[in-house]
């Protein structure tokens, strides 16, 4: 059912698809379920890097099969294709970007500014929308100021989506039905997200001057790994104050956890068999610690994502700088978004007339 409902912040209407009531068991198989095919879907391009060779390519194979397989709302094959693949054409449509504007470091700032006005936009909104933003940003800074797009890593983002639409509709086949399409048209939602920038213009533009001054601090302090900073204030800045206190403390918490988790295991146990075993075991905590708490959530994807980098590094010194990249570039995104909600509050504050005034 889809109901209406309005941001608390903004007066925004916002659609939603209500669900069914559900049992307990019917929940529990339900998250089983998506353990499995999430380490299905996140698994095979892991396994077949280590099969051939693990290259740059693993990580466009393995961001775009977790965004498509966060993307998969079901419905009919082609539908559940296209909103499957947002994500992953998000990032590599940023990369692409990022990857010209190199030698135009003014440009760049120009396009990631309008970025975070979109964002502003279309937050608290349709969640593809925000996954659109959120991976636009992360490949933009990627293609940017870490490691150019290539024709390898195009290929592997698409065949990780094509990989993770094939095990969806396998996966619906298997129980008998296609899951009905879950949310609302995208296309529609972006319609009614873009004609109320009048009241959201504030918070846009607070959105846009945050994420760029965060890439200019993290070109000063020489972040190997900026487009954490850029997918940090694009997670937590929020147009409510609470809202963004609570997403900061969960974004912190988490890191600190996941990384502490990494460091413990490179040290007990380093090699490559050991960092493949933590993957798994932190891809099928993912789901069930996001449902204990959010921060043990990001804290699992978190260790993922830090794992995966550890299989990319060459020596012990660059693994140690990527898990103080994790840490530098997070806290920099987290102090920026304060920065960016804090002034939207002072812009959105007006001046009130002094009743001694009035009275005279």
């Amino acid at each position: 059912m889809l109901t209406r409902e309005k941001s608390p912040s903004l007066g925004r209407p916002r659609t939603r698809c209500k669900p069914a009531e559900r049992s307990v068991t019917e929940r529990e198989t339900d998250l089983l379920h998506r353990v499995l095919r999430f380490l299905l879907t996140v698994g095979l391009p892991v396994a077949a890097a280590v099969e051939v060779g693990v290259r740059p390519w693993l990580v466009y194979a393995v961001l775009s099969a977790i965004q498509a397989f966060v993307g998969d709302e079901g419905g009919t094959s082609l539908r559940r294709l296209g909103y499957m693949a947002i994500g992953p054409m998000a990032l590599v449509a940023g990369a692409a970007v990022g990857t010209a504007t190199v030698s135009l470091p003014l440009l760049f700032l120009a396009i990631i500014f309008v970025l975070g006005l979109f964002y502003g936009l279309v937050e608290g909104g349709h969640a593809h929308l925000l996954l659109l933003a959120r991976f636009i940003g992360y490949g933009l800074v990627m293609g940017y100021a870490v490691v150019p797009l290539d024709f390898a890593d195009c290929a592997a983002a698409a065949a990780a989506v094509a990989e993770a639409w094939t095990i969806s509709l396998l996966w619906d086949l298997a129980q008998g039905r296609l899951r009905p399409l879950g949310v609302e048209p995208v296309w529609n939602a972006m319609n009614i997200e873009l004609m109320g920038w009048r009241t959201r213009w504030t918070f846009a533009l607070c959105a846009g001057l945050s994420i760029v001054a965060a890439t200019l601090a993290c070109a000063w302090l020489g972040l190997g790994h900026p487009y954490w900073a850029t997918l940090t204030i694009l997670v937590v800045l929020r147009s409510e104050m609470t809202s963004s206190s609570d997403r900061i403390i969960e974004r912190v918490l988490g890191t600190l956890i996941g990384i502490a988790a990494v460091a413990l295991l490179v040290s007990v146990a380093p090699g490559q068999a050991p960092l493949l075993a933590g993957m798994i075991v932190a891809a099928a905590l993912r789901w069930p610690a996001f449902r204990v708490h959010v921060a043990l959530g990001t804290a699992t994807i978190t260790a993922f994502v830090l794992l995966l980098g550890e299989l990319l590094v060459g020596t012990p010194q660059a693994a140690t700088h990527l898990l103080q990249d994790r840490l530098l570039a997070t806290m920099v995104g987290c102090c920026f978004a304060m920065a960016g909600i804090g002034l939207h509050r002072q812009l959105g504050r007006r001046p009130r007339t002094a009743p001694a005034a009035v009275e005279r």
